[in-house]
């Protein structure tokens, strides 16, 4: 009888149990490498996210600011508007007195500016 061959089989198991076992093995080391590779891929995403969320609370009240910045602009320009009419206004009121005192007469006569009379007078003349 030969009895080497239970041990050749014995071995044969071992070597098969081994071989499935190191590829358990590597197989547990790529899934240990995706998962520190997601566990850092998720740690920079926070961190990421907290940067974003930071910027956008800044960036919100930046706007408001500039919000605020834009209203008073729009009033110191309807102030600035009103006060130029009110100019404009008075400037009309002057031109129209400075007219007026040009033809008015203080002895009851009427005195009036004649312009380009030299002009005038050659044509009438000619």
């Amino acid at each position: 009888m030969n009895i080497d061959l239970p041990h050749t089989t014995t071995s044969e198991a071992c070597n098969s149990v081994t071989a499935q076992s190191e590829e358990l093995h590597e197989m547990l080391n790529i899934l240990v490498d995706g998962i520190e590779t997601l566990t850092s891929d998720e740690q920079r995403l926070a961190n990421e996210s907290l940067q974003i969320h930071l910027t956008l609370a800044t960036l919100a009240e930046e706007l408001s600011n500039v919000k605020l910045s834009i209203d008073e602009s729009n009033g110191f320009l309807e102030g600035a508007k009103y006060n130029q009419d009110i100019l404009n206004q008075a400037l009309v009121s002057l031109e129209e007195k400075t007219n007026d005192s040009l033809c008015a007469s203080y002895d009851g006569t009427f005195v009036w500016k004649i312009t380009n009379f030299q002009e005038k007078m050659s044509k009438i003349n000619n």
